[in-house]
């Protein structure tokens, strides 16, 4: 073979190779593309790809409000439909768990109750925070608002936040003024011992049938109850040393007064255990009960009426002056979205719109921004802004866990048995903690 065959051989070998690699790499190019367009995009933290026609929220009846005048802004300002879906405060986590954990769902962005958030993000339900959320927003947060929010990642052995705080929330003590001020009272009671006796005033002169309702119903709101009470005779969940002790001294106190006031005194509404905490706070504002305690997202709805007002928690004689439960929503983003940079684009608005539209003033309770926490204890308009912060001082959290759902369970059914009179207070309490300590709940 002559040296030209040779050169033309060559040519035409390298060329047919060169159109074998470009075409290789037009394939594999194009089926990154459309690998690309859809799962990869929804993590990524550029939300010009994978436009949704639709995000879906599923959050809490009290924030529906607020939300939808976010929800307003969103679809004006992105043209993406926003689908919100709510329900009671009782029905909301396994609600949540049923959506996502046992079949999937459409669900992006969801409400995250305080003592939700560990459990939530151990059983990977939430998607952490840490590529949207900025250190010079976590700076203007309140620190509590934020740190009940952070957990330690198992994975990267640090912490993250996973879910975006939007109110802090404690319970208060709420008393019709007219009706006392009809019976010759002019002033709230101080101690749980007065508020038994002007309630037994006020049943005597036939004023009102019954003193107090409690949202009883079993739920959550056993819990934060019985949390209140027991805080107030001085015992927590747990002791120093991280043992149950609910169910010692000042536990079994605080459920024995919850009884007595049901089953005995005849102080409390016996509605009071069907009642969740919004049918609760309806039974009052219809004015036939004295007092309520509920949380600080009654207010709004009962200062729309005149003659209702707010108070400290009472305390009990011998005790703190005053005990409440803290309590608030964040929302989260859900693992399991396909949008979730559009849905950090709607928590976003929470932030950008903060001052627009208040979350305070939409929901109750405090804001979770250090700005706002300011205006608020100098602006004239609101008239219990001294009286909430004061009642943080005195305020307990739940016990913070994983396996918090389970505990809780556990003790509604344990408070629902004494309640009914099926148990004591300190069998309940009791056959509780082992029931708890069976199933290793720390």
């Amino acid at each position: 073979m002559d040296k030209s065959m040779l050169r033309s051989k060559l040519f035409y070998y390298l060329l047919l190779l060169s159109l074998l690699t470009l075409a290789a790499i037009f394939i594999f190019s194009t089926r990154s593309n459309e690998r690309g367009s859809g799962n990869e995009a929804a993590q990524s933290t550029s939300p010009a790809s994978g436009r949704p026609d639709q995000i879906s929220i599923l959050i809490e009846n009290s924030y529906l409000p607020y939300i939808r005048q976010i929800a307003a802004r969103y679809e004006e300002q992105y043209g993406i439909k926003v689908d919100i879906r709510s329900t009671d405060i009782n029905s909301l986590h396994d609600q949540i768990e049923d959506s996502i954990m046992r079949g999937g769902t459409d669900l992006d962005i969801i409400l995250v109750d305080t003592v939700w958030t560990t459990g939530f993000a151990r059983t990977g339900l939430l998607e952490p925070l840490r590529n949207y959320v900025t250190g010079s927003v976590i700076d203007k947060l309140v620190p509590i608002a934020y740190n009940q929010r952070v957990i330690s990642n198992d994975l990267y052995a640090l912490p993250d936040l996973y879910a975006f705080p939007v109110i802090m929330e404690e319970k208060f003590l709420y008393y019709n003024e007219s009706m006392l001020r009809s019976a010759g009272i002019y002033a709230p009671p101080a101690t749980w011992e007065e508020l038994k006796d002007m309630a037994k005033y006020i049943q005597d002169k036939g004023l009102a049938k019954y003193g107090l309702i409690w949202s009883w119903k079993p739920g959550e709101g056993l819990i934060t109850d019985y949390t209140l009470l027991a805080n107030a005779l001085g015992v927590q969940a747990k002791d120093a040393n991280g043992r149950w002790v609910f169910n010692e001294g000042g536990g079994v106190q605080a459920l024995e007064f919850m009884v007595n006031t049901l089953r005995s005194s005849g102080l409390s509404d016996p509605a009071s255990l069907t009642a969740d905490d919004m049918s609760a706070i309806e039974t009052f504002a219809e004015g036939k009960t004295p007092f309520l305690i509920s949380w600080a997202y009654a207010d709004p709805i009962l200062s729309r009426k005149s003659g209702f007002k707010m108070a400290l928690v009472p305390g009990f004689q011998g005790y703190q002056r005053s005990s409440t439960v803290t309590g608030g929503g964040a929302l989260g983003i859900t693992r399991t979205s396909r949008h979730k940079d559009w849905a950090w684009k709607f928590i976003d608005l929470t932030i950008s719109m903060r001052n627009e539209v208040s979350a305070k003033d939409q929901i109750g309770g405090l804001s979770v921004w250090n700005e706002q926490i300011d205006q608020f204890e100098n602006e004239e308009k609101y008239l219990n802004r001294n009286l909430m912060t004061e009642q943080f001082e005195y305020a307990i959290n739940r016990p913070s866990m994983s396996s918090y759902v389970e505990w809780s369970g556990v003790l509604q059914d344990a408070i629902t048995s004494a309640l009914t009179g099926s148990k004591t207070a300190r069998q309940a309490l009791d056959e509780a903690k082992a029931e708890i300590e069976k199933q290793g709940i720390k």
